[in-house]
């Protein structure tokens, strides 16, 4: 079982993402794949720790915005 406070800083980081890219399936697609501005790795990998996440945050809000990277 994941422990509470995963799931806490992990929930708003999907829900960013599905409103960034407008669906769930799309959301997915992206978290999957590896990114250059990651060091190629994907958004998924770097959720398993706080400076992680905050990294794959920072990038959702750029995309959001339309920032360049």
């Amino acid at each position: 079982m994941t422990p509470p406070s995963v799931v806490s800083r992990l929930v708003p980081v999907i829900a960013h993402a599905v409103a960034v890219f407008g669906d769930e399936r799309k959301a997915k697609h992206w978290s999957s794949t590896p990114l250059v501005i990651l060091g190629n790795r994907t958004p998924t990998e770097l959720l398993a720790s706080s400076e992680g996440t905050a990294l794959v945050e920072r990038t959702l809000t750029r995309i959001e915005h339309n920032i360049p990277t």
